[in-house]
């Protein structure tokens, strides 16, 4: 009996032990993000990556001489607007920024896309987003601007007018507390 008593307290003990250990193991499994690298684009020296990290989207930027500030507040994952193949990007010398840069994130599904005006004969598969955000590069910083645009509708490849660049550059931060949510 004695040895019954021993027996089964060791396995008990042992449930226990293989009970912690697999919340561990399911913890850890939680923790690990599964990082991806969306949309890569290097300009003057600097190198950008957008990330995602789970549900979350980063901005990665190898810069030596620029101090980066700001943070993606977008849905990942995100996309650099490119016009013919190329990632568009506007000087505006007047307010010091050598490039404004865009990307969009809160993708859209094909109902979404549907709803904008797709149709049987079009590229299901193109990248689409709701909004948009704006990087600018200026001589001693890397800026991602805490303005965002978003409610529109815009696919990655072919890109955005000037005037989208324009605002981001020059109107990025007076509409932060606007009432319009399109500025916020």
């Amino acid at each position: 009996l004695f040895f019954v008593g021993i027996l089964l307290a060791s396995c008990k003990n042992d449930a226990k032990t293989s009970k912690v250990e697999d919340q561990k193991e399911n913890t850890t499994q939680e923790n690990k993000k599964i990082l991806k690298v969306t949309d890569t684009f290097s300009l003057d020296g600097i190198n950008f990556k957008l990330l995602q990290n789970g549900d979350q989207a980063e901005l990665k930027i190898e810069a030596k001489d620029r101090v980066v500030k700001g943070n993606i507040k977008l849905s990942p994952p995100c996309y650099f607007l490119k016009r013919y193949g190329k990632v568009q990007s506007f000087a505006y010398p007047n307010v010091k920024v050598a490039h404004t840069l865009i990307f969009l994130g809160d993708t859209v599904s094909t109902d979404v896309k549907k709803y904008f005006g797709f149709n049987e004969n079009d590229d299901f598969s193109r990248i689409c987003g709701e909004a948009l955000q704006g990087i600018l590069i200026k001589k001693d910083s890397v800026i991602v601007t805490e303005r965002v645009l978003d409610g529109g509708f815009t696919c990655a490849d072919s890109g955005s007018d000037e005037k989208e660049f324009w605002e981001f550059a020059h109107i990025r931060e007076t509409h932060k507390q606007s009432r319009n949510p399109k500025y916020r």
